[in-house]
């Protein structure tokens, strides 16, 4: 019985460990749960604080963006867009760009297309009513039907297709539009200052594998795609250090698309995603002066 009675005092040993040791490891489990819950409410607490700290440096750098002064536009005719086509008639593409614009297709491509002109009071008609932030941000107070109040401005809508790409790359052609001179600065690529270009857009049809650039190379690179399809009026902002090379804008790709443009600005510093529009000025940095570039790029040979 001895033994017996020894064996029986061991098992309830171990019984009595195993039930102490159950009982320290959920007694630990507690406390880990407990520093996990008190460690993620401290990481709640910094992450609002920081969270807060960031918003409220973003609120900074958008009130400074809105105090910037806002250079002249280094594009010529971006408000009515006299160069290009009739109003409200559509043209061909290419014939339809005169000074100060350029509009080609690239070696070996196969494309074709129009533009069509349109005054504010035609967009609706062509599938480009004025609503959301375009409304709002863009146009002035609604007068009467198809009129807004000190509105003054026309929309360029193209309707696009590559059917065709480079013999080296079938499935990229390139389209070139709203193309305005090729500047020569201190260096293309060079210049320790931020630029930026913008413009409004409205994608209405878009195909797979083509893209538009309604700014490209020369300025900071704002890509269009089917992604904006059926958002409606979309302001599309972009920067970079600097100007590149030559002002070329174009479609890009294989496919078709329909798309809006309106009021595109390119100039020196970062106005962020606040609606800026101006006028050109002269041209300080592109240019020795308005007249020179007015005779070379603008004025018809008579």
């Amino acid at each position: 019985m001895s033994l017996e009675q020894d064996i029986a005092r061991v098992v309830e040993a171990a019984e009595k460990l195993s039930d102490v040791v159950d009982t320290k490891i959920e007694d630990i489990d507690n406390r880990v749960a407990q520093k996990a819950i008190e460690i993620d409410q401290k990481n709640a607490v910094l992450e609002s604080r920081l969270t807060a700290k960031e918003q409220a440096v973003d609120a900074k750098i958008s009130e400074f963006q809105k105090a910037l002064p806002l250079a002249p536009n280094l594009l010529v005719d971006t408000k009515y867009f006299n160069g290009i086509g009739e109003d409200n008639v559509a043209v061909d593409m290419v014939t339809s760009h005169s000074k100060p614009w350029r509009c080609w297709i690239d070696y070996g491509v196969e494309a074709s297309g129009t533009v069509t002109k349109l005054t504010v009071g035609k967009l609706a008609e062509n599938g480009l009513k004025p609503e959301g932030e375009f409304l709002t941000r863009a146009l002035g107070s609604e007068r009467t039907e198809n009129n807004f109040y000190g509105s003054n401005f026309k929309v360029l809508l193209f309707d696009v297709e590559i059917i065709k790409g480079r013999d080296s790359n079938p499935n990229e052609g390139h389209f070139f539009v709203l193309s305005q001179g090729v500047d020569t600065y201190t260096g293309w690529g060079r210049g320790e200052f931020l630029t930026q270009s913008s413009c409004w857009v409205n994608v209405l049809e878009c195909s797979d594998g083509i893209n538009f650039y309604p700014a490209a190379n020369r300025v900071a690179n704002i890509q269009v795609d089917k992604s904006d399809l059926g958002k409606g009026w979309i302001y599309k902002h972009s920067t970079r250090t600097g100007w590149g090379g030559n002002h070329s804008p174009l479609f890009s790709g294989k496919g078709r698309m329909k798309v809006a443009i309106c009021l595109p600005y390119v100039g020196t510093g970062d106005h962020g995603n606040n609606m800026i529009w101006a006028n050109d000025v002269g041209h300080p940095y592109s240019h020795t002066d308005a007249t020179e570039f007015f005779n070379n790029n603008v004025k018809e040979a008579s």
